[in-house]
């Protein structure tokens, strides 16, 4: 058993489990002894290793939020690194995705302090809808929300994550918030949050290609100078108070409450404004759909003249 795989297989079920499942193969398969046995001894020299899973930094406490850092133990041999940002609003307040909406602020992410660590990116799960309080519609988290994070691993000395969060929530107002958080030893946290960890990265949106794009996404354009007014119809099996559809864009575009034009198809009408200056293009949009369960992503042509993507 390599030892990269074996690693992950614990990862995923859990030590005691990974030993119960050899044991289990030991006992029906006498012929495969020497290989179950050499796996047997795998598993338990990764016992130790594995037995903390995940350790996470101290809380930053705010009146409105608390926020920490988390960071799965990389196995020897591992280039990347996996771990999350818990930010967590107290009750009333939200905060908000990699785009705002029509008010509040994205957050903000500054890795520069990390040593044995590069390339890092944020993920953001599938966010929500609210009312920003002034007429228009915010979008992000009401609750608490783990935004996964990878990076490279980089040499082969200590690792030391240090982040500068910038970030806000929303309550009756929008508040900014700065967090400084580092975690290089850190404490050691049950294989709960790997699971946390694993959960928010399946609610992230998974990237389409343009033919997988296409085949699930159709677009009907009806142009009215500066405003004007495009129909999506889109596959997907999610019930209608599960579906949300989001859209970032050079212009602004106002997208109304999805209709369920037929069972597994959805119609959502955005209404465009163009943006400023001489160049009227909406630019290449991009187009977040489904639901928490299944989330997608992909990027559309709104300034072309056909029908369909």
């Amino acid at each position: 058993m390599p030892r990269g795989f074996a690693v992950q297989f614990l990862r995923r079920k859990g030590f005691l489990t990974g030993m119960w499942v050899v044991l289990e193969l030991l006992r029906r398969n006498k012929p495969f002894m020497p290989w179950l046995l050499a796996s047997f001894a795998v598993l338990l020299s990764l016992g130790s290793a594995l037995a903390g899973g995940a350790r996470a930094s101290a809380w930053a406490e705010f009146r409105e939020a608390r926020v920490r850092l988390l960071l799965i133990e990389p196995a020897p041999g591992d280039t990347v690194i996996r771990g999350g940002i818990v930010i967590r609003p107290m009750p009333d307040y939200k905060t908000y995705w990699r785009n705002p909406g029509d008010s509040g602020v994205p957050p903000m992410f500054d890795f520069a302090g990390s040593k044995g660590a590069s390339d890092f990116e944020v993920r953001f799960p599938m966010p929500a809808r609210f009312d920003d309080g002034a007429g228009g519609q915010a979008w992000g988290y009401k609750t608490d929300v783990i935004l996964p994070f990878s990076a490279k691993k980089t040499g082969n000395g200590p690792l030391s994550i240090s982040l500068k969060l910038d970030f806000a929530v929303c309550g009756t107002i929008c508040i900014p918030l700065a967090a400084n958080l580092s975690l290089a030893g850190g404490h050691l946290v049950g294989s709960d949050v790997i699971n946390a960890i694993d959960r928010a990265e399946a609610r992230v949106p998974r990237s389409l290609s343009p033919a997988e794009f296409a085949a699930r996404v159709r677009v009907e354009r009806r142009d009215a100078g500066d405003s004007p007014v495009f129909t999506l119809e889109i596959r997907h099996d999610a019930e209608l108070e599960d579906f949300a559809v989001f859209a970032e864009s050079r212009g602004y575009l106002h997208i109304k409450a999805p209709v369920q034009a037929a069972p597994g198809r959805h119609q959502v009408v955005l209404k465009g404004q163009r943006p400023p200056g001489d160049d009227k293009r909406f630019g290449p949009v991009r187009f977040t759909f489904g639901s928490n369960k299944e989330p997608y992503e992909g990027v559309l042509d709104l300034d072309g003249n056909d029908t369909s993507p």
